[in-house]
């Protein structure tokens, strides 16, 4: 079913006045981690003018039945069109003008989208596109970047923490289970790289964390998300914090940082005296 919608896409590319090339990429175009029944399709489609891409959604119609459509901005700040064809496939149009393309190529830039694997499609233009270069090069973080986050985490955790004081329930969970776990995720990536030095690609936004993580990591990962519930925000909180604490002492260690721990033993002792109190005057129970 995938390959019949790929089919049509790239025949309404093909015969279109206004598309310059369509470029296949993510697990579609991987040689590792293939796509499987609930793989979506990732594209790159450059035409002449997004504009009209980006403004409608009528095109579509050339391609197939569609249910759902609509835009979002690209981590690289192009803009892609998401759409729900018939069957629940799902396809993300990442939307270019010719000349942001061709800038994207001569500047490097489409090197990190293209790097793990693409299949070009459609090209009328004979694009230079660049090598094929699976896997994703790591670079280790620098003391100052990795200090950075460090603080970062132990900030957020007395800010969780006070609005959990102040009963604001959605505020705390959005950052114990959203900000300060893209922090743990980051420090996640940095010691299976530099500490346990598999080699493996850690992907991107935790896609396949539960695949190339260690299993300790994977283990204790899953007390450290709450419930939309006080006492439950606060026990996550705390798991996340000593988990972020393991590995990032274990990361500082490898790397030969210096491990700022000023910054964690006042945020800790802090949060625990907060709840411990605000526990106390609950009767035992936040």
């Amino acid at each position: 079913m995938q390959q019949a919608l790929l089919d049509a896409i790239t025949r309404f590319a093909e015969t279109s006045d206004e598309v310059i090339a369509l470029i296949l990429i993510g697990s579609q175009a991987r040689a590792d981690r293939k796509a499987d029944a609930f793989s979506d399709i990732d594209l790159i489609m450059v035409v002449k003018d997004a504009k009209p891409f980006i403004r409608s959604d009528s095109w579509l119609n050339e391609i197939g039945g569609f249910h759902i459509s609509f835009t979002e901005p690209t981590v690289d700040g192009q803009t892609e069109r998401r759409v729900l064809f018939d069957g629940a496939q799902d396809v993300d149009f990442v939307i270019m003008d010719e000349d942001a393309a061709m800038l994207a190529l001569r500047q490097g830039d489409a090197a990190g989208i293209l790097g793990q694997g693409y299949r070009v499609l459609v090209d009328k233009r004979r694009v230079a596109l660049p090598e094929r270069a699976p896997g994703t090069a790591f670079a280790p973080a620098a003391e100052a970047e990795f200090l950075n986050t460090v603080h970062d985490f132990w900030y957020h955790t007395v800010w969780t923490a006070k609005k959990l004081l102040r009963g604001e329930l959605w505020a705390a969970k959005f950052c114990a289970d959203g900000y300060m776990k893209w922090k743990l995720l980051w420090m996640i990536q940095q010691h299976e790289r530099a500490v346990r030095k598999t080699g493996g690609d850690t992907w991107y936004a935790g896609r396949f964390i539960d695949f190339w993580a260690a299993d300790d990591i994977r283990s204790d990962l899953k007390n450290t998300f709450a419930h939309y519930d006080r006492a439950d925000i606060a026990a996550a909180l705390q798991e996340t914090t000593k988990l972020f604490r393991r590995l990032a002492r274990e990361v500082a260690q490898a790397q030969g940082f210096a491990y700022p721990s000023h910054a964690d033993d006042y945020a800790t002792a802090w949060v625990l005296e907060q709840l411990e109190s605000l526990s106390a005057k609950k009767g035992g129970s936040l």
